[in-house]
């Protein structure tokens, strides 16, 4: 296994990895510390990526066998990428709303070449599960995991956005949102910044996660439950405010939030935890069935 950049998204795959260890394990990192995530590291290269896959990448193909055998492995792995991909399809062919649903929209019309920043949980989550497709090689993602990963996602994303002209693009849950309001308390315009809120009314995650969902204490002690919604805050700093409650309307209210017409903009849907666990399980499920099929 050759490993390049940080760690993953993904728990799941995660654990993959290091119940069914590779017997070698290079990572590629020109310098500093490096974390053993999968348990398996026998090797650091320092190197960038680019001169080690280079020098990698000339010495496998000097060899017809080894030409072949990387031939017929990326065959097998782009047909499994295809049989996942018309599974998530299908997935999403069903009209009902949800905020995974429009997480996917969002991705799928998402301009070339912009910032997308990913805040902490579900938001970084649903974007890891859909993915980006082949017109999308120029969005750069930006995303904070980890121990109090809601801590300045917003912030961030406004930097950003003043430090640049293009569309700029926020996904976040309501907890990251309202925690880091104070990113608009300022003087500046922000007419590029573009923020998907996806308001299930608390810690969605908090249901789904080993721990914390199994205690009867959860909904008072890990959940937050709150009752807000941006609309007010919209107000309050001038910024446009679109309101998802249909997906016959998420054609319409998408172009207009793309638009580029110097004003900030803010499309928010409205759900519940519950049904946010629900929507992943049935996405969870969905995708194994159509994979064993």
């Amino acid at each position: 296994m050759i490993t390049i950049g940080k760690s993953v998204v993904s728990k799941n795959l995660k654990l993959y990895l290091r119940e069914y260890a590779p017997k070698h394990h290079w990572h590629i990192q020109e310098s500093g510390q490096v974390a053993d995530t999968f348990k398996s590291l026998t090797q650091i290269i320092r190197s960038s990526p680019r001169d080690f896959l280079d020098q990698f990448g000339a010495i496998v193909s000097g060899s017809q066998f080894e030409s072949q055998k990387r031939e017929n492995f990326s065959r097998l792995w782009q047909a499994e990428e295809h049989r996942v991909q018309r599974g998530i399809n299908a997935y999403f062919s069903k009209t009902e709303l949800s905020e995974f649903h429009l997480v996917r929209e969002v991705l799928t019309k998402l301009p070339a070449n912009v910032p997308l920043h990913l805040a902490n949980s579900m938001a970084v989550r649903y974007a890891n599960f859909i993915g980006l497709d082949n017109q999308h090689n120029g969005v750069s993602i930006f995303c904070n995991r980890g121990t109090s990963g809601i801590d300045g996602c917003t912030s961030t994303a406004v930097g950003h956005a003043l430090s640049t002209d293009d569309l700029t693009f926020l996904i976040t849950g309501d907890m990251a949102f309202f925690y880091d309001r104070n990113a608009f308390w300022h003087n500046y315009k922000l007419s590029n910044l573009r923020i998907v809120i996806l308001n299930n009314h608390g810690g969605a995650i908090f249901k789904m996660i080993d721990g914390p969902g199994n205690v009867t204490e959860a909904d008072e002690y890990f959940i937050t439950n709150q009752k807000l919604t941006a609309r007010s805050l919209a107000q309050e700093f001038d910024f446009d405010y679109l309101k998802l409650d249909s997906l016959k309307k998420a054609k319409n209210l998408l172009k207009d939030f793309m638009e580029a017409d110097g004003r900030t903009k803010i499309l928010e849907v409205e759900t519940t935890s519950a049904l946010a666990k629900k929507t992943i399980d049935e996405f969870k499920e969905h995708i194994r069935k159509s994979h064993e099929a």
